[in-house]
């Protein structure tokens, strides 16, 4: 199984309203290929200083599942809408 874990550090003028559909997004993707295992995402608490902003963990059957939903149109079309919210964005992958 590959997990990969995905943090975004949001542009300054991004609002409570648009990571609110950061979310719905992400919802509405979370199952849109097979061999998705877990797909959990969320806005940071905030509990420490110097953390990003939203993350990501999705767990892949494999990497053709990895692949399937990087190339997904529905994932495309999501990335389309909600990258140009980010500042900055780190993803890791490893087997677990």
């Amino acid at each position: 199984m590959i997990r990969q874990i995905t943090m975004v550090k949001f542009k300054p003028e991004v609002t409570a309203e648009d990571i609110v559909r950061v979310g719905e997004g992400f919802a509405a993707i979370s199952s849109v290929v097979p061999g998705i295992h877990r797909f959990e995402f969320g806005p940071n608490l905030k509990l420490m200083e110097g953390t990003w902003d939203y993350a990501l963990v999705i767990d892949f059957a494999d990497e053709a599942a990895m692949r399937g939903y990087a190339g997904h149109p529905d994932h495309i079309a999501f990335a389309q809408q909600f990258v140009p919210l980010g500042e900055a964005v780190a993803r890791v992958h490893y087997t677990v």
